[in-house]
């Protein structure tokens, strides 16, 4: 366990709860927990903008280094707290899987499904960090087939990432209901981490609202 002080910042009913999924997956290691009131525009105080000058949650700040984007933090994360075995180590063969999936959704399915959603036109394959919509998807379904999670019988923090990814994209009809896709939101969406994670975002917003 770190000695230095671990901040979180976190939004109710936004894709930030995949960080506030990951720190119960992780056992809910010491750290401050800061909600920012979107509606009142706490996201964009110069406060915030100073860890985040996007503007955007999630965002953790361990000691003096801010980490942005939910997949850096999983990362960071998972390393940092090692007795919770979300991460293969440097040495693991299985590291080199873990990476890439979770690269692999920031990086590739979530701009190809924004792309779609959007109805964009996405331009030349090659121009694209996806290449092609129906590739980008395939391929997903590909990794995800074998299972029951990332690296098989091991859960990792690569399902929370692509598992947070999978659950919105289809939450929200942006990703076919193939099998692949729905056994395997169903798996993540049952697991308690998830259940606790979901339940305390609620609570949250509830608050916000009050």
């Amino acid at each position: 366990m770190s000695p230095q002080k671990l901040v979180h910042y976190h939004a109710p009913n936004t894709r930030s709860r995949t960080i506030l999924w990951l720190f119960e997956e992780l056992g809910s290691p010491p750290h401050e927990l800061k909600v920012l009131n979107f509606k009142k525009g706490e996201h964009k105080s110069p406060e915030y903008l100073a860890i985040n000058p996007m503007g955007k949650v999630p965002a953790i700040v361990h000691g003096q280094t801010p980490v942005t984007e939910a997949a850096a933090i999983a990362l960071y994360l998972a390393d940092l707290f090692p007795d919770a075995g979300l991460a293969p180590k440097a040495d693991d063969p299985a590291r080199g899987t873990y990476l890439r999936w979770i690269v692999f959704n920031q990086a590739a399915v979530e701009p190809a499904a924004m792309d779609r959603a959007l109805k964009r036109e996405p331009g030349p394959a090659a121009s694209l960090s996806y290449g092609t919509y129906d590739t980008t998807i395939e391929t997903l379904a590909r990794a995800l087939a074998e299972g029951p999670y990332i690296l098989g019988d091991r859960f990792s923090a690569a399902d929370v990432v692509v598992g947070s990814g999978v659950h919105w994209l289809l939450t929200f009809k942006l990703l076919p209901e193939r099998p692949e896709f729905t056994s395997y939101a169903q798996r993540i969406t049952s697991r308690p981490a998830f259940i606790r994670a979901a339940s305390k975002d609620a609570e949250l917003a509830k608050a916000l609202e009050g």
